[in-house]
């Protein structure tokens, strides 16, 4: 085997070695997410941080802006769940 062919046969190698690793990794923090969305904090605290995220925006372009764009979110996602 010449070695620009052997140099590719590493390549590949690694390639695959990479891939089967990040493969690894967002699987298990994909586990891990849900694991922690399914908690009783999470269930609590993700409310209050969207009710945070909506005084930000209301103080930034003003109460009724920021209720317009919150309708148009809540469509949206409601519009994704049918």
């Amino acid at each position: 085997m010449d070695e620009t062919a052997q140099l590719r046969a590493e390549l590949d190698e690694l390639r695959e070695a990479v891939l089967e690793d990040w493969i690894l990794v967002t699987t298990r923090n994909v586990d891990a997410i849900r694991a922690m969305q399914r908690t009783v904090s999470w269930r609590v605290t993700r409310p209050l941080r969207i009710f945070r995220v909506f005084q930000r925006k209301a103080s930034e372009v003003g109460y009724v802006r920021a209720g317009q764009l919150a309708a148009v979110r809540v469509a949206e996602m409601l519009g994704r769940g049918r």
